[in-house]
Order: C-alpha cells, then structure tokens, then sequence
C-alpha cells in the first residue's frame, strides 16, 4: 500500500465524507485518487481559501477536521484567505498543500514562497510530513482546544505538531463565589458548544448571553435567553440594561477573540474554561470546574419578566418602521418555523441580524463572529449545506460580501444544494459609509454603480428574484422549493433607513 492509500484509510476512517480544494498533478492528485476509491469525494472549487473555508466549516459542524487541498506557491497563498477565516472562527482543519523538500532553497524556485512564514501567522501549525502521514495526530492537534487549522506539507520533515495546551485546575472557590452571588449573569463562547453544556444553560433561570460564535448554544426562544454579548452594545442592546442588575459574571469559555471589545466588567466576574485565560476581562479567577460551577447556578433565578423585557423592546424597535433586514429575517424564521440554518457576512445587516435572528441549535447559525471577515458566508453556507442537506440553509449577505466568492455558487446549482441567497443590498458599503457621512468624507468608494447579482446567478441557473417590500420577500420565500436546488432573493433596500436601523445598538 502507498502512503497516500495509507493516509487516504487515515482520513476515510475518521469519518470524512468530503475534501475541498483545487487539484495539482502531484501528490494532492494522487491523495484525491485515493480518497475517491474510499468513497470520500473530492469537490473542485473554483479558489482555494473558499475551499478551506468550506472544510473547516464542516470541520466546525462535525467535530471532525475538514480536509483541503492545494498545490505550492500560489495556489497556498490562496488557500491561506481561508485558512486565515477559519483561524479566527476556530474552525478545525488539515490542509494538505504541496512543498519542496524542507533543505531546497524555495527562492531560488519555481512557484517559491515562504510557506512556513504564511502558514505560521494563519494557522495554529505546519508540518512537513511525507507521503504516509498519520491522520488521527493531525486530527487530534486540529481539534485540541483552541481548535484551528494544520498546514500538512507533503515534504520530508519533521512531523512536529503543538503540544498540548496547559491544562487550568479546578478551583472550588470559583463555584463558592457563584454560590454567594444573588444575581449572576451567564456569557457562553464557543467552548460551551464544544463541551456540550448547551442542556445545561437550558435548565438555567438566570439571563444567559452567548458570543456570536456560540449563538445557539442555549436555545434563544427560551424565556432566559438574553441574546448575544458584544462588549460594545450601546443603550439598546441587552447587555446594556441587563449586566448593571447583576452582582457576577460568569463566562463559561469567555475569551477575547470572541467579542468586539474586551474590557473588565464593572461587576466582579469568573470565568470556566479549559486552557488560560487572557486577564484582559478582569476576571478574579479561572477554573476548570464546570460542574461546581452550573450546580450554584442551578439554584439561581431572575424575575423572567426582567429578560424578557430587555430582549423584547430589542426586537420590537428593530421591526418597527419602514422595510428593513430585521422584517427580512422575521419572514424566514416564520415560512421555515424555525427550522432552518442561516448564515451572515458581516456587515451593518449582520449587527441587526445577530440579534433579531433567534438561533435554535448551534449548527443552525454560523457567523464570521471573531474574524468579522467579509465574503466569507457562501463558502460557509455551502460547506454547511454538502455537510448537511436534510435542512435548509440561507446565506445572507451584502454587497460588499457577494462577489468574493459568487463562482462558488455553480456548485450549489452542480449538486443542488439546499441553499437560498439573500443579498441585502443598500448599494454599497453601508457600515463604512458611516464614517464617510459623519466626517464629511468621500463616498465614491463605497457606492456601487449597479450593485445588483440577478442577472449573472440567473446565468448560473439559479432561479431569482429581485424584491422591494416585504410581502414581494414573502411571496419570493415561499415559491422557493428548497429540495430542488439553490434559489436567490436580492432585496433593494432605502440607503437611509439602512444606515439608521444600527442607531443605539452598535
């Protein structure tokens, strides 16, 4: 057996059900070979970071890495747009990339580049394996917290993965003070999916926030949800009324890369997590002990009337007036029941979008919630979508977001993914064109000419529709029979009532 078929047994044995990339002739066509014959499909993307984008969005959803592949040089530079995204999102993935042999001169190269210098700012390792590389240590260090992204390079070197991170003792005085407190308040990041806790902020009553990365994790049509924590929500936003009636903070997970801004509470805080924790929230202490932690919470309440008032009048003011994204998401809440993924860019749509959307399960709402990083919703959504077909996904996004990576989208119509598109355009730059608009500054940059899709994804045969009012994004909705294949709605919104509908939130 080769040591491709070795790896290829590696990867088919962990469950992997889909690689991503775009093929060389060298070792990543022989390991595609491989896979194939293994039953592990190989899909051609048309770039390379939205191939990795792709794999570590599975990578998330399934807590098994995702696989990408590419060729050196160039075609690794690429593959580092997404390996970068899937970086600050902590998604888990092993990307196989094709090098020169670890003592050739890569600048006096064909396609030379300092692959170890790119990988080492995008990914959490890179190490030079050869044609046999064991699978289950690379999946093991790709998913070991914090999870990320391993550049696997088919050179002889030295397999040197991370060591395990430090591990944080429990501290029984962390759980005593949660004991003391009369009013703590719960904040979940991502750790929380990844442990699992999300039953046990279930059977909580007291207001439990989550990171945008984590939404989900605690069902938000729950009377005790409080929504997502920012660091940076203004007189609107849940965090702002709700955290000055609380006596602790709990952050179960709570790191820095996770919010906008990270700052010490005017509360005393704690948190529970698994490696270190940065001090910058101004936590009194750290501890591991998750179950000491949840048993004082569980014999916690706040008056439900209390949370509920503070994430109605949210929701309220965010449907109130003219058309806007928060009736747009209303509308697939209801057609769907609930029963559907989104998935956000970024933009002034998605600080709307964060809070309105009330997520139901973790894998049903993904987000560029660390990395903020725009373009990256189609490749996710379609990710999603390969890895998960029995539900149906919608991708929001904008006009700044859509054309990154729209040439993936014929994969959709290819395999007929389940897969709406929602442009929400206001015809350019909205959350940039805030800055031009207060300042007096240009806004020739940030406005787009003719910023409408339909007419190029029509081409791609993807049926659409181009709306303005709410009952036309209504009627669009409904004549979408997901099973079918992807469909796309553009919604044409006022510039004006775009830039205010943030007013008091961010």
């Amino acid at each position: 057996m080769s040591g491709q078929e070795a790896l290829a047994d590696g990867i088919a044995r962990a469950g992997i059900r889909h690689a991503f990339g775009v093929p060389g002739s060298g070792p990543t066509l022989e390991l595609i070979d491989a896979l194939e014959r293994r039953g592990v499909r190989f899909i051609t993307t048309y770039f390379e970071g939205a191939a990795a984008l792709m794999a570590g969005t599975i990578g998330s959803l399934s807590g098994k890495p995702g696989v990408a592949l590419s060729i050196k040089g160039p075609g690794f530079a690429n593959l580092a747009q997404g390996l970068a995204a899937s970086w600050f999102e902590t998604f888990p993935l092993v990307a196989f990339v094709e090098a020169y042999p670890a003592n050739v001169d890569w600048r006096v190269r064909h396609k030379g580049m300092d692959q170890g210098a790119l990988a080492q700012a995008v990914a959490k390792a890179r190490v030079q394996v050869g044609s046999g590389a064991d699978f289950g240590l690379l999946a093991a260090a790709a998913t070991s917290e914090v999870p990320g992204p391993i550049v696997a390079e088919f050179a002889v070197g030295d397999a040197t993965l991370p060591p395990p991170p430090t591990a944080v003792p429990k501290d029984q005085r962390v759980a005593q003070a949660v004991g003391v407190a009369q009013r703590p308040v719960v904040i979940a990041g991502t750790l929380a999916v990844r442990q699992g806790w999300g039953p046990r902020l279930a059977a909580l009553k007291v207001p439990v926030f989550s990171t945008a990365s984590a939404k989900g994790v605690l069902d938000e049509t729950l009377p005790h949800s409080a929504g997502v924590y920012t660091g940076v929500g203004l007189a609107r936003a849940p965090e702002t009324s709700l955290l000055p009636d609380c006596d602790l903070v709990v952050g179960l997970g709570l790191r820095p890369g996770e919010v906008l801004t990270s700052k010490p509470f005017a509360k005393p805080a704690i948190n529970v997590d698994t490696i270190p924790s940065a001090s910058v929230f101004g936590f009194a202490a750290t501890t591991s002990d998750s179950d000491g932690v949840f048993a004082a919470l569980a014999r916690k309440e706040w008056e439900v009337p209390r949370i509920q008032l503070a994430v109605g009048k949210l929701r309220l003011q965010m449907q109130s007036g003219p058309f806007q994204p928060a009736h747009v998401y209303d509308a697939v809440e209801r057609h769907f029941r609930s029963q559907v993924r989104a998935v956000f860019d970024t933009g002034y749509f998605c600080t709307i979008g964060e809070h309105a959307w009330r997520a139901r399960r973790p894998d049903w709402f993904l987000i560029s919630g660390q990395g903020r990083f725009m373009g990256t919703c189609i490749p996710m959504a379609l990710g999603a979508a390969f890895h998960d077909a029995t539900v149906p996904t919608v991708a929001f996004l904008g006009d700044g977001g859509i054309g990154t990576h729209v040439a993936e989208l014929r994969l959709a119509v290819r395999n007929r993914l389940p897969l709406l598109v929602v442009l929400l355009s206001d015809g350019g730059f909205g959350s940039v064109r805030t800055r031009a608009i207060k300042d007096n500054m240009t806004q020739a940059p940030l406005l787009m000419e003719d910023p409408s899709w339909l007419a190029i994804t029509t081409a791609m045969g993807i049926p659409g529709a181009r709306v303005d009012t709410q009952q036309q994004f209504s009627d669009a909705l409904v004549a979408w029979q997901w099973r079918d294949g992807p469909a796309y709605i553009e919604v044409a919104f006022d510039p004006d009532v775009y830039q205010r509908m943030v007013e008091g939130l961010r």
